[in-house]
């Protein structure tokens, strides 16, 4: 068996050994053509894909913004004015009432009997008058005839037909009727000033009377109430309040450095010195959280008579608001606009374009070459996902708004450009229509649809 296994690999041996050359030959063959080849070398990617638009020149109204709080125009407190018990309530809470309206009755026994009692004491007044005057008319007869027959003993004693006795009796009549005249004058003219008091106190016992029934000191709706039916009140309990809110106050701030802008602009407009009566006439605009838009539209009722507050370097203001629909209600926070200057051109361009480097607002441009570049912009207002460019870009400029993660400077990109025109503006930025609803910026493309997002968290980071 061994004998048979070892004259196998000699034999095996002697094949290999035969045709080696030929297996050197036929790899030898294989490996000339791959040697042949060339050497691998490095393509570049092609330029990144972005988005660009040419800024959007349009005409544009400048903006003072600011938050602001509203309140009521008319709110009157509802009070008792006399002490006693509350013995109806004629109102559901929120109810709308009209002026004069009766909402609480406190009883009244109390108040008409005394009332009664000062009628009677005026009766008894003027009943003292005329028996005073009665007593005036007598004396005034008495000293009428005691001045007469003065007159006589007078005429008696000059032709000594008449006693000094006599004559003296007469005197003393006449100066004791006078006495008596003057004191029943005397006695109208007291009774006369109780009159007076009698009907005062009457006039003091009508009102209480009439304080017994609580009206609606304005039209509004009137607030909850904590009183019950059997409570009792004092005078000046406060009850309730009614709330007219057909008109709003709107109190807001501006800064010193604002105001100064605000006149500028408004000397420059008139070109002669502005009252501050004129100021008045400024339009505002407001919105609610949930607002589109400023539609809520109004004027400048008040500014601060104190002028700049100098501990916190602002200006209070109030603005009044017709209220027809009662959606601004007292007590919110609102947004509150003021236009600053006239319609004038301005370049325009989406807000997620802008880009902020610390204290730098910059935006990325495609120049000639396809090559990006950076420009640092100075910005005017912004709203709506659109902004105002005041410096930095001129309106051929091809500014990157959408794949700003793939621009860095001076590297190529493939452009394709956006053209927006007026109609994709926002109506905001116009006098005519700053209450309207802003319209969209220019949409994101379909590969870029994480960018907004990732461009706050980029911002966010900084």
């Amino acid at each position: 068996m061994n004998s048979l296994l070892g004259t196998a690999w000699t034999m095996a041996i002697r094949v290999v050994s035969r045709y080696r050359w030929m297996l050197v030959s036929v790899g030898i063959a294989f490996l000339i053509p791959a040697c042949r080849r060339t050497t691998n070398e490095y393509v570049a990617p092609p330029p990144p894909k972005v988005t660009a638009m040419v800024p959007v020149k349009h005409p544009v109204v400048e903006f003072i913004e600011e938050n602001g709080e509203s309140e009521a125009v008319a709110r009157a407190e509802v009070r008792s004015r006399v002490r006693g018990f509350i013995e109806k309530i004629n109102f559901e809470p929120g109810q709308a009432v009209d002026r004069d309206t009766v909402l609480y009755e406190i009883e009244d026994d109390e108040y008409v009997a005394a009332r009664n009692a000062s009628a009677a004491e005026v009766t008894a007044a003027q009943a003292s008058i005329n028996v005073s005057e009665a007593q005036v008319l007598t004396a005034q007869t008495e000293v009428n005839r005691s001045q007469r027959e003065f007159d006589r003993q007078t005429t008696l004693l000059a032709q000594q037909a008449t006693s000094r006795t006599e004559f003296d009796a007469a005197q003393a009549s006449v100066e004791s009727a006078r006495a008596l005249l003057a004191g029943a004058n005397a006695a109208v003219e007291s009774s006369k000033a109780s009159l007076q008091r009698a009907e005062a106190k009457l006039e003091k016992a009508d009102l209480d009377l009439g304080f017994t029934k609580i009206h609606a000191p304005i039209d509004g709706r009137v607030t909850k109430t904590d009183i019950k039916v059997g409570n009792l009140v004092d005078n000046g309990t406060e009850l309730s309040a009614v709330i007219n809110d057909d008109q709003v106050y709107v109190n807001f701030s501006i800064s010193d450095r604002q105001l100064l802008e605000l006149r500028r602009a408004r000397i420059q407009r008139s070109e002669q010195p502005v009252r501050q009566e004129e100021w008045s006439r400024l339009p505002v605009f407001a919105k609610l959280e949930t607002d589109e838009g400023f539609p809520h539209v109004g004027r400048l009722d008040y500014i601060d008579q104190e002028g700049v507050n100098a501990a916190t370097g602002s200006l209070p203001l109030r603005a009044v608001f017709d209220n027809p629909n009662g959606k601004l209600l007292p007590g919110l926070f609102v947004r509150v606009r003021m236009p600053v200057s006239e319609p004038q051109d301005a370049l325009m361009i989406p807000s997620r374009a802008v880009l902020r480097d610390r204290d730098t607002s910059f935006v990325m441009i495609v120049d000639d070459g396809n090559l990006v570049q950076r420009r640092e912009v100075q910005l005017g207002e912004q709203t709506a996902g659109w902004a105002v460019v005041r410096q930095g870009i001129t309106q051929t400029d091809r500014v990157i708004i959408d794949g700003l993660q793939r621009s860095r400077p001076d590297i190529p990109v493939d452009p394709t450009i956006y053209s927006a025109s007026s109609k994709d503006l926002p109506p905001a930025f116009q006098s005519n229509a700053a209450q309207q609803p802003a319209s969209d910026p220019p949409p994101i493309s379909k590969g870029d649809e994480t960018l907004r997002s990732a461009e706050s968290e980029n911002e966010a980071s900084r």
